[in-house]
């Protein structure tokens, strides 16, 4: 990844919390693209039953059933 290229940063948060939130981001997990971000979101048991978020490279935060909807998109192709 160059310095050029941020990445897809998919973090995980209780439930009850919301991406408007004013405090600090939790750590992340970076990837290379959304398609990568969405399948291990969805793929993966996070702690605790916390909830994915996905920030893409451009900045645009995706909720949960956001994530839900472009994973299903991937499977009906």
């Amino acid at each position: 990844m160059t310095l050029d290229h941020e990445p897809v940063r998919l973090q995980y948060w209780p439930p009850s919390h919301t991406v408007d939130a004013p405090d600090k981001w939790p750590d992340s997990y970076e990837f290379g693209s959304v398609e990568d971000a969405v399948a291990f979101a969805m793929t993966q048991s996070p702690s605790h039953r916390e909830v994915a978020w996905l920030r893409t490279a451009e900045g645009e935060i995706l909720k949960p059933a956001q994530i839900r909807r472009l994973w299903e998109l991937r499977r009906d192709h």
